[in-house]
This record gives structure tokens, C-alpha cells and sequence, in this order.
């Protein structure tokens, strides 16, 4: 037990007794006395003045024994919290009797005739009393344990769930503070963290000139620990996107900081590319992550796999880029693997398939809709199973009609509206409700 433990505990246990709380003791330990002393004057058949006063006997005894077993509990047995247990348990035992032959002595005090013509009834009395002290001193201690480390770990959590929201409102804030709306396009993601705060992360940074670097990332693992390598990353890929260089060359160098600051079994799967709006073109590079989902317009898919080692595992990695173009109606979705090895009551995934033939179905609609009937559906698969991992999407779409985008500005909100959170019962929020038509529905 460690010395701050230790002083909790001695806090805790030595807390000074209400009336309230004496009151209630010595109701309890006078009727246990009464019915002590009264069960032994009725069975051993003893009659007279002195053998009535075996129950005052019995209820004074009573209650000198219980409270000095709960005033032992209360204010000297934390005073022995140092000792190992072997000499605590040993000294506690001791202090109990201890205080059972000092409460002996006070109902001698009584009537000493008692000890003279009652002798086996009041050593009766004193047995009785003697283990009934000793009982209740033990089941007081480990009720005030109990509660000792009740207390300690509900504030503990308090102070963790605290820390956790700070930290879930601080990454929240690093989200897109607002998405573009280039003409002809439409861009739009969101995350859901397992917990307060996850390792998978978004980011759509305007380059200027038409030009928007767009990235998703999965660290290896949940909560704090995740979430701070992958704001790390997150930092070092904006940098990196600002001065200009080709993802091929970003992914090298976030790899090699993300290197020096990953343990052995850490790593993140990372996409970034940047969106030529005028072209038209994106250019990318896919460090182990989830391929995305090209969606041409006629409902064919094409899947972005070309790049390189997942973050993080080797200092020195080359990565290679690709080109890709989307015309008119055709999208671009990424997505984690939360969304795919999302499990339902009976542990079945979503699975590649179902999401896929999602995408195609509703291919005609906008970014935010696409994203809405995928998270409806996925939710509607989980039916309230709980949220194993973080679910994060983004979707781009060159549309043939402005009218299939009805709502601009695209504010996130400061990025808090960018990501629906986790709910109380540790599944899946209620999605907006996605349009019945292609206007889109951004909240």
C-alpha cells in the first residue's frame, strides 16, 4: 500500500462519530445485550435480584464492547494502516479483546455479587459480548474499507471522466472548425470515438488555389494514449501539407517523426491526398489504411491501395503516390475500419460488402447524405451492441447539378458538430435523418 494510500485510508476510518451514529450503535448494541442477557437468565433457570441483574449487566457490556470495537476501528486501527498485514491483523485482534476485558471490568462494577453467585452466567455474559464485539469490529472495519475505496474510485472516476472530456473537447477542436464548398463539389465527414476521446482522425486543410489536402487516420488502440499520438500526427501532416510537398514525400517524413515517438506495438494507418478542384485530379498515398472507395457515377468502384508501409513501425520508408480523376458524379469515400468490422449482437461484421453495395446504392446522393444512410444502416446492423472500435468517414463528391447541394456555408461548429461523440450507453447516436431526396441535411 503506498503512503498516499495509506493516509486516504487513515482519513477515511478515523472520521469523527455523529450523534446520529452513536445513537443508532447504542440503540443496536442495547438490544442485543437485552436479548443476550434475558436468553441466559431464561436458559440457565436463574432466579432473584442478582440474577436480574444479569441483563443491565449484559446491556452495559454490550455496549462498552461494541463501541470500543467501533472506536478501535474508527481511530486506532488506522494509526497501524503502516504496519504489514501480519502485524496489523495480529495488534487489531489484541486491541478488540483489550477493550472487551476493559468493558468486563465496568460491569463488574455493576454488582460484584454477580461475579460472587453468578459466576459461569456472568462469564456467559462476558463470552457472549466478547465475540459479539469482536464481530462487529471486524465487520465495521471492512465496511469502512469498503466504503473507503468505494469513495476513492468514485473520485477517481469523477476526476478521469473530467480529464477525459477536456481531452475529448480538445480533439474535437482539432477537427475541420468548417468544411469547404469549392464550386462543384461537396466535402463532408464525421468520427464517433469507441470512447471519450479515439485515435481515428479527419482533416480537410485548404491549400489555396482549388486546392484541399484531405486525410483519415487510425491509430492502434483507443482513448487518451491514441488520441494524443494521432494529434501528434495530425500536427506534424498540416505542417508538412502547408509547405507543399507530394504526399509521397509528406508520408515519409510524418512516418519518420511518427517513428521516434511510437512504442513497439504501436502504428497508424494513414491516407492523405490532395483534391485538384479545378482538375478535378487527386493525388494520393495510402500507408497501410482501409483502401477508399472510388464511386464513378455509373456505379463502377475502384479502391486506392498505392502507397506504402502503415506509420510508424520502421524509421526510414519510401512511399509511392498515384493519380487518380473523378468526373462528374463520381465520389471519393474513406472511411476507417471501425465501419467495417463493426459487430452486431451475434459478433457478424459489417463487412467490405454491405458498405460497398451502400455506396453504390446511393451513389446519386451528396456527401452528407451518402455518409447519413451509411451510419442509419450501421447502426440499424449493431442494434445497440456496444462500439468496439472508432467510426470515422469522409466523403467527396463532384456533382453534376447544383442543385443536388442546397445548403452552404459548411460549418462544423468549430468542429464539434463534425463529431457526433459516443453516447452514455456506449453505442451508436441517432443519425440525422438522412433527406428522402438529394438536398442535404447538414446539422
Amino acid at each position: 500500500m503506498s503512503r498516499g494510500t495509506r493516509g486516504t485510508s487513515s482519513q477515511v476510518l478515523s472520521r469523527r462519530l455523529t450523534f446520529k451514529t452513536i445513537l443508532l450503535w447504542a440503540l443496536a448494541a442495547s438490544t442485543a445485550g437485552l436479548a443476550i442477557g434475558l436468553a441466559i437468565q431464561v436458559f440457565s433457570g436463574s432466579e432473584g435480584g442478582v440474577a436480574r441483574s444479569l441483563i443491565p449487566m449484559s446491556i452495559v457490556f454490550a455496549n462498552v464492547a461494541v463501541f470500543a470495537a467501533v472506536l478501535t476501528v474508527r481511530y486506532v486501527l488506522p494509526k497501524m494502516s503502516g504496519f504489514p498485514v501480519y502485524v496489523r491483523f495480529p495488534l487489531a485482534v489484541i486491541t478488540l479483546i483489550a477493550a472487551g476485558v476493559f468493558g468486563s471490568g465496568l460491569t463488574i462494577l455493576i454488582n460484584p455479587l454477580v461475579v460472587l453467585y453468578q459466576m459461569r452466567n456472568a462469564l456467559m455474559i462476558v463470552t457472549v459480548n466478547g465475540v459479539l464485539a469482536l464481530t462487529i469490529g471486524a465487520i465495521t472495519y471492512n465496511y469502512e474499507l469498503l466504503r473507503q475505496q468505494i469513495e476513492t474510485v468514485v473520485a477517481e472516476r469523477s476526476k478521469l471522466e473530467q480529464e477525459m472530456e477536456i481531452a475529448r473537447t480538445i480533439q474535437t477542436q482539432l477537427l475541420p472548425k468548417s468544411f469547404p464548398d469549392p464550386p462543384g463539389w461537396d466535402i463532408y465527414g464525421f468520427s464517433v470515438p469507441a470512447r471519450h476521446v479515439g485515435g481515428d482522425c479527419f482533416d480537410v486543410i485548404d491549400m489555396t488555389d482549388g486546392k484541399f489536402a484531405i486525410t483519415i487516420g487510425d491509430v492502434a488502440g483507443k482513448g487518451t494514449p491514441a488520441a494524443i499520438l494521432m494529434a501528434n500526427v495530425q500536427a506534424a501532416v498540416r505542417a508538412l501539407a502547408e509547405s507543399g510537398v507530394r504526399p509521397k514525400e509528406l508520408m515519409r517524413h510524418v512516418n519518420r517523426i511518427a517513428y521516434s515517438y511510437t512504442g513497439d506495438s504501436e502504428f497508424i494507418t494513414f491516407f492523405y491526398c490532395v483534391l485538384d478542384t479545378k482538375a478535378g485530379e487527386i493525388r494520393y498515398v495510402n500507408a497501410g489504411h482501409n483502401p477508399p472507395c472510388v464511386l464513378r457515377s455509373n456505379g463502377e468502384k475502384e479502391f486506392l491501395g498505392k502507397g506504402g508501409l502503415i506509420v510508424g513501425i520502421m524509421p526510414d520508408v519510401e512511399y509511392e503516390d498515384a493519380v487518380i480523376t473523378l468526373g462528374l458524379g463520381d465520389s471519393l469515400v474513406l472511411f476507417t475500419d471501425g465501419v467495417t468490422e463493426a459487430l452486431n449482437p451475434h459478433e457478424e461484421m459489417f463487412g467490405d460488402e454491405r458498405l460497398e453495395a451502400l455506396l453504390v446504392e446511393h451513389r446519386h446522393l451528396g456527401a452528407h447524405d451518402i455518409e447519413e444512410r451509411v451510419y442509419a444502416e450501421l447502426k440499424g446492423f449493431v442494434a445497440g451492441a456496444a462500439q468496439a472500435d472508432d467510426i470515422t468517414m469522409v466523403a467527396v463528391k463532384c456533382y453534376a447539378d447544383a442543385a443536388q447541394i442546397s445548403d452552404p456555408p459548411r460549418e462544423a461548429n468549430g468542429g464539434l458538430s463534425a463529431a457526433r461523440g459516443v453516447s452514455s450507453g456506449n453505442h451508436l447516436r441517432e443519425p440525422a435523418e438522412a433527406a428522402d431526396s438529394t438536398e442535404m441535411l447538414i446539422s
